[in-house]
């Protein structure tokens, strides 16, 4: 039997290594009226991309983990 685990690293919308669907995620997210502000991060680590609305990121504890690529 097969079990999936979701984690969700700390509020983000979404994450993928592609950073071109990341922008197309913030703008669906922009398109449905949210007047919050996103940021993209890179994970220092592994390259991985990761969309934040900018008032999670600023909350999260282990921001030195993340290099931020843009603000949308």
């Amino acid at each position: 039997m097969e079990e999936s685990i979701f984690f969700n690293k700390g509020n983000a919308i979404s994450s993928n290594v592609d950073l071109k669907s990341l922008y197309e995620t913030a703008q669906i997210e922009k398109y449905r009226g949210t007047n919050e502000k996103f940021v993209i991060v890179q994970k220092n680590r592994d390259g991985e991309y990761i969309l934040f609305n900018k008032t999670d990121f600023d909350q999260l504890t282990d921001r030195e983990e993340y290099q931020i690529v843009e603000h949308i």
